[in-house]
């Protein structure tokens, strides 16, 4: 017992007799450009395992799994769809879900609208906060009944 109270007296004392002793030191960052509060960007398309995301990524970060998308084909052929490139470089593409279904959409009508299925027919206006119904090519309907 009496060991233990020497103990807790002696640690304060030591540790202003080590701060006393010893210099400060100072780290530097020197491969780093960015000022403090500055936001890091992370490219998404890397040559190294740097900066590769982990795949899956951690579900418990989001509120659903993100989706990530493909995108380096764009590089080879602008413009192209994903099959005619990966056929261009010999893969056999079987089947597309829900291609037939796709329709491409001019991105301007959804303007301002938040989608609130999945299906992206039902919508909350930003502005005044009422409901706005649409069918599958983006024109504005009254609301479906069920």
């Amino acid at each position: 017992m009496f060991a233990s109270a020497i103990r807790t007296a002696a640690r304060p004392l030591a540790s202003r007799a080590t701060k006393a002793v010893a210099p400060r030191l100072t780290a530097l960052r020197c491969m780093s450009v960015s000022t403090e509060g500055e936001n890091v960007i992370v490219p998404l398309i890397t040559d190294s395992l740097e900066w590769t995301l982990s795949s899956p990524p951690p579900l418990h970060q989001f509120e659903e799994p993100p989706l990530i998308v493909e995108v380096e084909h764009l590089d080879l052929k602008p413009g192209a769809e994903v099959e005619e490139v990966l056929e261009a470089q010999g893969e056999k593409i079987t089947d597309i879900v829900g291609k037939e279904a796709w329709v491409d959409n001019d991105p301007a009508l959804y303007e301002g609208l938040i989608p609130q299925n999945e299906e992206w027919t039902e919508f909350i206006d930003e502005k005044t906060g009422e409901w706005v119904y649409m069918d599958e090519y983006g024109q504005r309907i009254e609301k479906p009944s069920a």
